[in-house]
Order: C-alpha cells, then sequence, then structure tokens
C-alpha cells in the first residue's frame, strides 16, 4: 500500500503540472503579443536594434553624481529582455555586438584620465588617488548598469545566465571576432560570481510547505523508493 505522504506528494504533482500548463499557454499568448508588439523594429534590422539600445540603455552617470542619480525605469530591462528573447541567433549575435561596441567603456574619456592621472604624479597623495577612481569608474561599462539593473527584475538573473550562455557560444565558434564581445562576457562573468557566491546563498530545510515544484522533482526522483 503507498503512505499517505507518497500520495499527496503525486496529487502535489498533479496540480502543479496542471499549474504549469495554464502559464505555459499565458506565457505564450504574451509571446504572441511581444512579438506583434516588437516585429516593426525587428524588421527594421540594424536600425531597430539601435533605437532599442538608446532607449533601454541609460547613459553612465558622471563621477560627481554616481552615488545621487536615480535608477533607470524597470520597464527599460522588461523592454531590453522581451526585445532579446524575440530574436532569432543571428539577430541576436549582432544585438550583442552592437551592445558591447557601442554601448561599453568610453575609451575617449578613459584616454583624458590616463593622461590626467599621468600629470598628477608629482602632485600630493590625496590627488593622485581621486585621479584613480575616477580612472576606475571610468573602466565600468556603460551596459553594466542595465545588467545590474535586469538581475532585479523576476527571471532577470536566469535571462542573464541564458544571455551569457550566448555570449560564450558566439566566442567558442569565432562567429564574431569583436573583442567588444569578449569585454561583455567579462562584465558578466564577473557579475554572475558576485551574485551566486557562496555567501549569498541560502540553505533551506525541505517540508510539505516548500513549493510545488521542489516537491514534485523529489517525488520523481525518490519514486523508486516508494
Amino acid at each position: 500500500m503507498i503512505s499517505n505522504p507518497a500520495i499527496w506528494a503525486f496529487r502535489s504533482s498533479v496540480r502543479c503540472w496542471r499549474h504549469r500548463a495554464v502559464l505555459k499557454a499565458a506565457l505564450q499568448a504574451s509571446d504572441v503579443k511581444a512579438w506583434r508588439w516588437y516585429s516593426t523594429s525587428i524588421r527594421g534590422g540594424v536600425t531597430g536594434m539601435e533605437e532599442i539600445l538608446a532607449r533601454v540603455v541609460a547613459p553612465l552617470p558622471t563621477y560627481e553624481t554616481r552615488d545621487k542619480s536615480p535608477p533607470p525605469p524597470e520597464s527599460n530591462s522588461l523592454e531590453f529582455m522581451h526585445f532579446y528573447s524575440s530574436l532569432d541567433k543571428e539577430d541576436k549575435r549582432g544585438f550583442l555586438t552592437k551592445l558591447s561596441q557601442d554601448f561599453g567603456v568610453d575609451h575617449n574619456n578613459l584616454s583624458e584620465l590616463a593622461v590626467r592621472l599621468l600629470d598628477t604624479q608629482l602632485r600630493d597623495l590625496a590627488t593622485i588617488l581621486q585621479v584613480e577612481d575616477r580612472l576606475r569608474y571610468g573602466l565600468t561599462p556603460r551596459y553594466k548598469q542595465l545588467l545590474n539593473h535586469i538581475s532585479r527584475v523576476e527571471g532577470g538573473v536566469k535571462f542573464l545566465v541564458d544571455l551569457r550562455a550566448d555570449v560564450l557560444e558566439i566566442i567558442s565558434s569565432k562567429a564574431s571576432e569583436s573583442p567588444h564581445i569578449r569585454d561583455l562576457n567579462g562584465t558578466l562573468k564577473s557579475l554572475l560570481s558576485e551574485w551566486f557566491s557562496v555567501g549569498l546563498l541560502r540553505l533551506e530545510r525541505i517540508t510539505w510547505q516548500s513549493p510545488c515544484e521542489i516537491l514534485q522533482k523529489i517525488s520523481l526522483y525518490e519514486a523508486v523508493h516508494l
């Protein structure tokens, strides 16, 4: 005779399956709407990509206002995610190349800061440290701010994990020789390493009140022991 916990887990699995089926249908309907919304921009090719990026990738705040500037609206992150998800493989490669190349580090500003740092070597230590801090801030890619904000919306971290997988595929397949793509990969790697640090993980006990998807997986993996 099957134990009551096993029966409960089976019923929970059925409920989860029904819930996921409804959710999947809703997401598919949402994808259709998103596709219709972005179809004009996608057909516009590079122009559409430029318009999207110019709208959602906010300028990097100045050094003086870096701690005072309000964050960009959440709609920027959602628009970026929806647009990117609607692209095919080839368009994703072009989109990421344009993102990394046109919205990365401001090299002109960086060159000026480097020259200024050399000019301050004979001055007092406080001045040198301030210029070094400006130079360090100048090394921040413009798109890093967007990636940080994407991580805070629902499904954002998963999106960025998949985004890096696409970047790694581009690099490994040599589909693009752009060094900017490698810089984008380095930025994503650094952010994900920080977010998935062991010190930020939380250990939780699995109980009957745990999310039904977890219970469903346990019931499937442990079915052989029932």
